[in-house]
């Protein structure tokens, strides 16, 4: 409300206007302040509310945990038979969880929770390794136990999920590529495998050769695959032919004793190159190498026929229950992870 009022200076008149603020107005202004307030406050506590929202961890029973139902019951079991032949021949256990949301938990969040509730792998070698999916916020990871890092690095899952996974997971061909999943783990816990007997096979050699190099580099291949025909041929020869009789261990005893001579004599005449003192102990050697040989094989032989029936009971790392009725029920080992592994997306 405003008054005018007509106040005379020099002799002319002035208007001056005064504010008056009435009650009403105050009113209203501390209205619409207390509607701001309550409608800032709402959304302050729906945000608040949208950010603590946190998302249970199924208990482990099987290796696929299909919650958000995208499987088949004929694609889960493929599935598990996939995880369990991994787990009997690479000794490492694996699960996949299909979840529809992991509430405000980062991929990575959600999944040590898992990991710390699954315990999946060994308790010693921490070797599991969980395939985690969030179907409806379109995450992913691959998280692997500490013993496992070297062999299945996070650049080489990253590169499986990018892909592998991503283009099959966009098309929601969710059985596809979690089998591709499987499948690259598998082979890269192969190759890395191969690598290794590699590496342990080149240290022996180069080992070998700076120790003995110098001595054996003296012969020939033709010379040595000479010398050993010579050996064997004698070997199997001559207990048959002169020494008859005796203990059998007592006649290749001599047989060797014979053909280390017979050896010496043909040197000498030019037969056979010179030999080191070395192959003369190794000519000694020949009947226990055969003994052990023949001893390993059939050992061998027995240890591949009783694995061949029973091998799915000892295959596998962790801890497996009896299954009954076609249920793949099974549990953690103990394992851990500490933060291995790639995320993405699709």
């Amino acid at each position: 409300m405003l008054i005018i009022s007509h106040i005379p200076k020099d002799g002319c008149n002035a208007r001056i206007i005064q504010p008056k603020i009435s009650c009403i107005s105050i009113i209203k202004h501390f209205f619409i302040l207390f509607l701001l307030l309550i409608g800032i406050s709402n959304v302050s506590a729906g945000e608040i509310k949208q950010e603590t929202i946190t998302v249970d961890v199924p208990a482990l029973s099987k290796r696929v945990a299909d919650i958000s139902k995208v499987l088949t019951k004929e694609e889960n079991q493929r599935l598990t038979r996939q995880l369990k032949k991994l787990q009997s021949e690479e000794k490492v256990q694996m699960a996949v969880l299909i979840i529809p949301t992991i509430g405000s938990d980062t991929i990575e969040k959600f999944s040590s929770r898992v990991f710390d509730k699954w315990k999946l792998g060994n308790k010693e070698s921490n070797d599991g390794i969980l395939f985690l999916i969030a179907s409806d916020d379109h995450k992913m990871r691959i998280a692997v136990g500490s013993g496992l890092e070297r062999k299945l690095t996070d650049g080489k899952i990253a590169r499986i999920l990018r892909e592998e996974v991503k283009p099959a997971f966009k098309e929601n061909a969710y059985f596809e590529g979690i089998s591709n999943a499987i499948n690259s783990v598998d082979t890269l816990l192969k190759l890395s495998k191969q690598t290794g007997i590699d590496e342990e096979i080149t240290k022996v050699t180069s080992a070998f050769s700076e120790e003995g190099g110098g001595t054996f580099s003296k012969i020939s291949g033709k010379d040595i695959a000479a010398l050993l025909f010579f050996w064997l041929i004698s070997l199997f020869l001559l207990p048959m032919k002169v020494f008859r009789e005796g203990h059998w261990f007592k006649r290749f005893l001599k047989c060797a004793l014979t053909i280390a001579a017979g050896t010496y004599l043909l040197t000498l005449v030019g037969l056979f190159s010179s030999i080191p003192a070395e192959f003369y102990l190794l000519i000694l050697l020949l009947p226990v190498i055969l003994v052990f040989l023949v001893i390993s094989t059939v050992w061998s032989l027995l240890k591949n026929l009783f694995s061949g029936l029973f091998g799915g009971l000892f295959g596998g790392s962790g801890s497996e229950r009896p299954e009954s009725g076609g249920d793949d029920s099974f549990s953690g080992g103990g394992g851990s992870n500490d933060g291995g592994g790639a995320s993405g997306d699709w």
